[in-house]
């Protein structure tokens, strides 16, 4: 019998394997991406809203690149047609849609020179820095968006780099067309050199606060400030409270949940130090992780992104970093990350500078755009070898801002519950795609999407197919299980309709969770009529029919029990 078992077990562990691995292709040349240049800043950005991913590069004293998309096949350079062509030393870029017209508009941040606002006109973009009051001599461009004060105009935050130091500015969006600088008064009054913004809602309570990173050491709290959002305008700089205290050169930071326990945690790429990982306590704190997480040997790194590359439902983390340093790709494993760079194809060792994340193919998994400062730059296709199920949702705001930056989707399937929040900026010079993506692994079904968006309001929804990118409109729907597609808070047994029946009826029910539900019919002396429901049923509100064609005149009950819930209720059938 052993001698059964251990080949068996054999088997098994060589699939588990083979099931996790993880390739990509460098089709960069094939596709006309690798923009041979001193490149910076990168986005994903479907900048003409056919639902395929552009790509847009700064380059540092050459003509910035933009790539669009050609339907996931191809890609066209399209920089001077769309109005983009900018030569200036290019060194940060991010997008969102400050006037609200459904089109993705850009923040450039050069070095030495002004700060360019592309305002999307639809098949071109003018700079609009001078007529909206952004026009200023900007150092770096580390730039992020987020609507702080949550009145459904996106603002942005802009870091100063340089020497001499320079405060960064805070951009508010007055009226959909002009921006006045209130970084002072809100509370962001740190004079650092910035090298990267990045915002999230560490702490949960539904508005967006800010990490900058820097290369300037302040007296006790480091390199870095964490400024909380006190949900009344202002920030206030909880820095040493919060333990995320870093004493790196900190060039790229992302955030994203890596153990799936609903708060946001940070990735820090440094350049001078060793990377870091810091886990959010869940109580307004941190905790560096780096090294029982398995990834304390990256060193000096310039960029960072986490993403479920693999689709096995948690995140991923990649490092971008100099010339002959190999990237690394590190796997989450649950409790702990492997660097699998090497043999995923991904150990790029030229001058790595900022990367970004996206589904350029639209396939469900998610490929990587990598600048190389100096020399070609990557996009590295993932091969999907894993074949899990995939969900990719794309919000659109109408109380919040369009492209809903800063709201938050909650994917919950069996006992796994992943969050996401639509970012307007991340790892360092750049940003990653809008659309929120989640990998679902072996998942038949989603049990519920909850959309929390900017303004507050609150959707849930059940039941939703696995493998397919959906779009959902502020306060619209995205999806049907039974009859309702909104996931009911508590459970219920309504009254049967119509009632007195003659010969059918239709019971309705809520269930909150994925539960097992028995719904059954009895007759007056308690003997059972029917069974009608008996098995797990996911969260929704579902309708069954009791036909009564065979059955006396009288009067019947029908019970249904799930969980802790138990309720009966009486109906008649009049012949």
């Amino acid at each position: 019998m052993r001698k059964k078992i251990l080949p068996f077990l054999f088997i098994l562990a060589i699939s588990s394997v083979l099931s996790a691995q993880v390739t990509f292709t460098d089709v960069a040349p094939s596709l006309g991406v690798n923009n041979n240049g001193a490149a910076q800043g990168c986005i994903f950005i479907d900048v003409n809203n056919d639902g395929f991913l552009d790509i847009y590069v700064l380059n540092n004293n050459t003509i910035n690149k933009l790539y669009i998309n050609n339907g996931g096949n191809t890609f066209t350079e399209s920089a001077s047609s769309w109005g983009l062509a900018s030569s200036f030393p290019g060194r940060g870029t991010s997008f969102a849609d400050y006037n609200n017209d459904g089109y993705p508009d850009i923040v450039v941040g050069n070095w030495q020179t002004a700060i360019i606002l592309y305002k999307n006109l639809g098949t071109s973009f003018i700079d609009v820095a001078a007529a909206s009051g952004v026009a200023l001599t900007s150092w770096g461009g580390s730039t992020s968006w987020l609507d702080f004060n949550k009145d459904g105009k996106i603002d942005f935050a802009f870091g100063n780099d340089g020497v001499p130091y320079h405060y960064n500015y805070f951009f508010k969006n007055l009226d959909l067309s002009h921006f006045t600088n209130v970084a002072y008064p809100i509370g962001l009054t740190d004079s650092l050199s910035t090298l990267t913004i990045t915002a999230a809602d560490y702490d949960n309570d539904g508005d967006l606060d800010i990490f900058c990173g820097s290369q300037t050491t302040m007296p006790v709290v480091g390199t870095g400030v964490l400024y909380r959002n006190n949900g009344d305008g202002t920030f206030t700089d909880v820095t040493a409270s919060s333990g995320l205290i870093t004493f790196g050169y900190t060039w790229g930071a992302a955030w994203g949940d890596y153990n799936n326990d609903g708060y946001m945690d940070i990735a820090l790429a440094n350049s001078n130090f060793n990377s870091q990982v810091f886990r959010n306590n869940g109580n307004g704190t941190f905790t560096e992780v780096t090294d029982s997480l398995g990834i304390s040997d990256c060193a000096a790194s310039y960029s960072c992104g986490w993403a479920d590359v693999d689709n096995d439902g948690d995140l991923d983390l990649y490092f971008a970093r100099g010339a002959t340093t190999p990237d690394k790709l590190y796997r989450n494993d649950g409790n702990f990350f492997s660097n699998i760079a090497t043999t995923a194809g991904t150990a790029d060792t030229r001058h790595s500078s900022c990367v970004t994340w996206g589904d350029y193919n639209n396939d469900g998994y998610l490929d990587l755009y990598l600048n190389n400062n100096g020399s070609e730059n990557r996009l590295y296709k993932n091969n999907r070898e894993t074949n899990y199920n995939w969900f990719i949702l794309t919000l659109h705001g109408i109380a919040t801002n369009f492209s809903a930056i800063g709201s938050r989707v909650t994917v919950k399937t069996g006992n796994i519950t992943q969050i996401r929040e639509v970012e307007g900026g991340s790892g360092g010079k750049g940003m990653n795609s809008l659309p929120v993506e989640f990998g679902l692994k072996q998942a038949a079904i989603i049990d519920s999407v909850i959309v929390k968006w900017q303004s507050g309001l609150i959707q849930r929804f059940a039941h939703i197919p696995v493998n397919q990118r959906l779009e959902l409109t502020e306060g619209g729907t995205i999806g049907i299980n039974g009859i309702a597609g909104i996931i009911p808070c508590k459970y219920s047994l309504s009254q049967n309709y119509p009632n007195p029946f003659n010969p059918s009826t239709t019971i309705r029910f809520d269930v909150p969770k994925n539960t097992f539900v028995n719904l059954t019919v009895y007759d007056m002396p308690g003997r059972e009529v029917k069974n009608l429901v008996n098995e797990n049923k996911a969260a929704g509100t579902y309708e069954v029919n009791f036909d009564g064609t065979y059955l006396s005149s009288g009067i019947y009950f029908y019970r249904m029990t799930a969980g802790d819930f138990s309720e009966t209720k009486k109906l008649m059938l009049v012949k």
